[in-house]
């Protein structure tokens, strides 16, 4: 089963639910989900299709009556598309410990009734009008807690100080925060305490009047003023020198100063957000930074992660820059290539999201047109001469570290566990009363498993050569191979380079495996 609700023309956003459960198709038919649509359907390659067509916000994965969710949900992550994930099913703490489980915005319990699973969709929903005021892109852990943060303070009309790392987009999130907050249609405003000194940062915050010092030719109203019934951005906070600290603290406690040189008093309502690289507790152990002040800006701490702790968005934000690029400067670079991507995911990335934005730029400029490979990355995101990420990739994931310690051994036996659980799960639905699961029966048709009840069903490809529950001879790894470039091939209507984009692999190397496999 497939299908589409339009709850409004024109939406551009979608609700993806994946299910075999009627009921549950009943209840979503009923949500009131503004300027989106919803999409249902029971085959997973059909709904992971549609989410990889893009503008897909929420993915509800309902994981009963899915033997191989686990597979769903690596997939659905390998497309790296900016979509959240919400999971239904009673998932075993073994599940929950595994890594791809992170990418979940919430996880509900098989019991959860239509109203439980109804609030979850919604607050994603709420998290994206969230993450799109303020530019900000990721789907990690990170990222969502940060955004829950700010959707939680900012109608809250408290001060707010945000920590993290250069380049991490600390203004981004003050900017999210002002434009979802009761002064959103006040002024944003920003300064940067950083390399000024006492008297220039004074005029700068204050203002100052016309005479108060040479080359002050005429009346300038400061940030203070300037921001008034909106929202005050101040930048590396900790920069701000120790004599003027305690005038601000009195400006920010008060709402009232006076301008440099000038004599009235004047007033002005303010939301202050600050933020800073460093580390204040210790710059006021240090006697660096008033603890009065201190206090007074911490009222709401949030952290932007560093891009090595959100390693999930690397390629997302990749895909976004590369698409902003190809529109900026009218150029058609169609992606990258595997071996790109993971050295993009090796890198640590001092520079955090600026300096990936930056070699994303660079490569789009320098290759065009085609594929962007490693040759085409800054040259200080390359590895040495002999790094296996040089020279190609392997397939099968290993933390994005690099993959120089590789033990042949381990990988080896890591493929045979493989091959022993695939055999575990056969006799498991044996056990079951399912009999022998047939490649026809993998292949699968559009039959509903509908309350758990009849033979389980799975929908990936329809006439496919690959059986993971079939016998000794039909699971191999060629079979596989041969069976992804055959699905690559129909899904592209047999265009070959649009094959190999979807693949990860040149047109010359699957020109070489269709020849290999008599595709030709």
């Amino acid at each position: 089963m497939s299908g589409k609700l339009l709850t409004r023309e024109g939406s551009l956003d979608s609700v993806v639910l994946l299910s075999r459960r009627q009921k549950l198709y009943a209840e979503a038919s009923q949500w009131n989900l503004d300027d989106c649509e919803l999409f249902l359907f029971d085959s997973p390659a059909e709904a992971l299709a549609r989410i990889n067509m893009g503008q897909t916000t929420v993915f509800l994965f309902d994981t009963r009556d899915y033997p191989r969710y686990r597979h769903v949900i690596k997939k659905f992550l390998s497309l790296n598309q900016d979509a959240d994930l919400v999971l239904i099913g009673d998932l075993v703490q073994q599940d929950l410990d595994l890594e791809i489980f992170e990418g979940a915005v919430s996880i509900l319990s098989g019991g959860a009734d239509g109203q439980e699973i109804a609030h979850s969709v919604q607050r994603a929903l709420q998290l994206r009008i969230v993450r799109r005021n303020s530019g900000i892109i990721g789907r990690s852990r990170a990222v969502r807690e940060m955004l829950a943060m700010v959707a939680n303070s900012a109608p809250l009309d408290v001060n707010v100080l945000i920590l993290g790392e250069s380049g991490t987009g600390k203004e981004m999130v003050a900017q999210a925060i002002h434009r979802n907050s009761g002064r959103k249609d006040g002024p944003f405003v920003s300064i940067n305490c950083g390399a000024m000194s006492a008297g220039v940062l004074e005029s700068e915050l204050f203002g100052h009047a016309r005479g108060a010092f040479t080359g002050a030719v005429k009346d300038h109203a400061g940030v203070f003023r300037r921001a008034d019934k909106g929202t005050l951005f101040l930048d590396e906070v900790a920069e701000m020198p120790l004599e003027m600290q305690t005038r601000f603290l009195r400006a920010l406690e008060t709402g009232e100063f006076t301008p440099v040189g000038g004599r009235s008093l004047q007033r002005s309502d303010i939301r202050l957000i600050a933020a800073t690289h460093q580390d204040l507790a210790v710059a006021v152990a240090r006697g660096q930074f008033r603890q009065d002040l201190y206090y007074r800006l911490r009222v709401v701490v949030i952290e932007t992660p560093p891009l090595r702790e959100r390693r999930d968005d690397i390629l997302v934000l990749a895909r976004v820059f590369l698409n902003h690029e190809n529109k900026r400067h009218e150029l058609h670079v169609r992606g990258m290539t595997r071996a790109a991507e993971q050295l993009l995911l090796a890198h640590d990335w001092p520079g955090n999201v600026r300096e990936l934005r930056n070699a994303i730029s660079s490569a789009v400029v320098i290759k065009q047109s085609g594929l962007i490979e490693v040759e085409d990355l800054p040259r200080d995101l390359r590895p040495e001469v002999g790094n296996p990420v040089a020279e190609g990739y392997l397939p099968v994931p290993l933390d994005y570290r690099p993959y120089q310690n590789l033990d042949p051994g381990m990988l080896a036996g890591s493929l045979l566990e493989l091959r022993q659980e695939l055999r575990e799960i056969k006799e498991m639905l044996t056990r079951a009363g399912l009999g022998r699961v047939s490649s026809d029966a993998w292949h699968g048709s559009n039959r509903m498993a509908g309350s758990g009840h009849g033979p389980v069903v799975e929908t990936f490809g329809d006439s496919d050569e690959f059986s993971p529950l079939g016998g000794e001879e039909g699971g191999d790894l060629q079979a596989a191979e041969r069976t992804l470039i055959q699905q690559a091939l129909r899904a592209t209507g047999g265009n070959r380079r649009q094959a190999a984009e979807r693949l990860g692999i040149s047109e010359r190397t699957l020109y070489r495996k269709l020849k290999h496999y008599g595709l030709t």
